[in-house]
């Protein structure tokens, strides 16, 4: 008998001990990006995109009461989330006005579009959420400003599936920026 509880207890601690392993996500756009000659724009350039700090770690970030978060110990970005963001927002963008955003010092009289996400999150209730600002700016003045604010119910329980929402509210508010995007009247 006391060889067998001797064996039970080697056995629970040998599983006690082994470690979770992570998981790793990436922000991506869903769009297809097939090879081709890209057709910058004449009128508009990417400005900066900034991230609110509290997003800006390894783990995923739920939001679980007033003011208070929690980020993910086993479920982690794959690049800092800044680089995804930007990735996903740039491509998507591009996609939904048929021209690419080059870097604003790349585009002398361009209007700059600034972008900033000051919430991207999971909730609780299995939702998630955004809250997002962009602004164009020409000859130094903001000439329009948005505010982007929506949550999106997940699919399926899981880091995955909140992955997935996040992904689609970044491509919204992506169709809302290029909407926004009209060329001023040329002379």
């Amino acid at each position: 008998m006391k060889v067998a509880c001797l064996l039970l207890v080697m056995l629970l601690s040998g599983c006690a001990s082994q470690a979770v392993e992570p998981s790793y996500y990436l922000l991506r756009s869903n769009q297809d990006l097939p090879s081709s000659k890209l057709s910058p724009s004449v009128d508009f350039a990417l400005g900066t995109i900034e991230i609110a700090p509290y997003l800006n770690q390894l783990g995923l970030v739920i939001d679980i009461a007033d003011s208070q978060i929690r980020p993910a110990v086993n479920h982690l970005w794959a690049e800092p989330i800044y680089d995804g963001v930007r990735t996903l927002l740039t491509a998507d963008i591009a996609k939904a006005n048929g021209q690419e955003l080059m870097p604003a010092k790349l585009s002398k009289d361009a209007t700059v579009v600034n972008i900033r996400i000051d919430k991207l999150d999971g909730t609780l209730d299995g939702r998630a959420q955004i809250v997002a600002y962009w602004w164009l700016v020409r000859n130094d003045e903001v000439i329009d400003l948005n505010r982007f604010s929506k949550s999106r119910a997940l699919s399926a329980d899981g880091y995955s599936a909140m992955v997935d929402a996040e992904t689609a509210l970044l491509e919204e508010l992506a169709k809302k920026i290029a909407a926004s995007l009209v060329p001023p009247p040329h002379k």
